[in-house]
Parts: structure tokens; C-alpha cells; sequence
């Protein structure tokens, strides 16, 4: 690896960082040097401005997120384990995030609600993606008859996401596993009531 992409890649993973914790507002050029030890002019020969640097730091985030997905999936057989995988990296991402922070999807879609329309589209294809891979995977059970005949797949992959999010949120605000175990526990009971019996 040559050492631009070196510094590019050092670059990336100190601001993906920063901006996890401090959401794109809260977080400056200068904060970006001091985590770097780099010159405005050095990370500006890798980007052109905070809001490239912003929005390559989200796309260096969410790999590290499907990374982490897939690392646990692709040992997955059937789809409810495929399912329970998800649960449990979400709700892993308490205690071993894969961005310092918390789930670097969530975050950046709620920092950038109001605040950033281009980091927002990308957190929200980001999460999405995810919605979209749960909705396929409860939807696959059900044609192979893994699962009994739900009416409304997304809306249980809305389900599962949500809750675990917020489950995400609460551990965080308390500083404890406690509520994400909960919402890992809760949806995995859910699920098995309306997927098997």
C-alpha cells in the first residue's frame, strides 16, 4: 500500500471517528488535525473540503458495518440464523462498535436530519440497506417454509431494526448493556412467536 493511501486511509478512520462522536457540526477542521497530526493543506490533498471528507468517512463507516456483518453471516446456514446474526451484531455494536461512538448509520442520520442533505441520503440508503437485507431474509423463510405466512415483511424488519436502535440509544444514555440486551431479547422473542408458531 503506497503511502498516499496510507494517509488517506489514517485520515478517514480519525474522522469517521470524530464524527461518530461529535456529529458533523460538532466537529471541525482543527479537531480533524489534532486527531490526524496532519496540516489543513495535507488532508486537503485527499479531499476537497470538510463535506467530501464528511461523506467518504460515512462510505469508510459503513463498510466497516458491512464488514462486520458479513464476517458473522457468511458462517450463517438458514435464514433464521441469518436474522439473529443481525440482531446480535447490531446489538454488539454497544460494547465492540465498529466506529468509536455507536452505530455509525444511526448517528448520521440523526446528526444530519436537518443539517447536511447529501450525509443524510447516504445514512439513509445505509440504513435501508439493512432494512432491505432483514426484509429479504424473513421473506426467504417464508417461501421455503422455514417460516409460517406473515402478512408484512418490512414492517418486521422495521421492527427488529428500530428496536434494537433504541436499545442502542438507551445503553448508551444509562452507559450500560442493559436496555440493548433487552431489545435483543424482546425481538428475538417476537420473532419466534410470529415466525413459528
Amino acid at each position: 500500500m503506497g503511502k498516499g493511501i496510507e494517509t488517506k486511509e489514517w485520515i478517514l478512520q480519525k474522522s469517521a471517528e470524530l464524527f461518530n462522536i461529535r456529529g458533523y457540526e460538532g466537529c471541525s477542521m482543527n479537531d480533524i488535525m489534532a486527531a490526524t497530526g496532519l496540516q489543513k493543506g495535507g488532508i486537503y490533498n485527499h479531499f476537497k473540503n470538510k463535506d467530501d471528507l464528511a461523506l467518504e468517512a460515512f462510505d469508510y463507516s459503513f463498510r466497516a458495518v458491512i464488514a462486520r456483518f458479513r464476517n458473522r453471516l457468511d458462517k450463517d446456514k438458514t435464514n433464521w440464523d441469518k436474522i439473529n446474526s443481525m440482531i446480535d451484531v447490531l446489538a454488539g455494536f454497544y460494547k465492540k462498535p465498529v466506529i468509536i461512538g455507536g452505530c455509525p448509520v444511526f448517528n448520521t442520520a440523526m446528526d444530519s436530519l436537518n443539517t447536511h442533505p447529501l450525509l443524510r441520503k447516504k445514512a439513509l440508503d445505509g440504513l435501508e440497506n439493512l432494512l432491505k437485507y432483514l426484509e429479504i431474509k424473513i421473506s426467504d423463510g417464508i417461501e421455503n417454509g422455514e417460516f409460517r405466512v406473515i402478512e408484512n415483511p418490512r414492517k418486521m424488519a422495521s421492527l427488529i431494526l428500530m428496536t434494537i436502535e433504541g436499545g442502542l440509544v438507551l445503553s448508551r444514555i444509562y452507559e450500560n448493556e442493559e436496555h440493548v440486551l433487552i431489545a435483543s431479547d424482546y425481538v428475538k422473542s417476537h420473532l419466534k412467536e410470529r415466525l413459528f408458531k
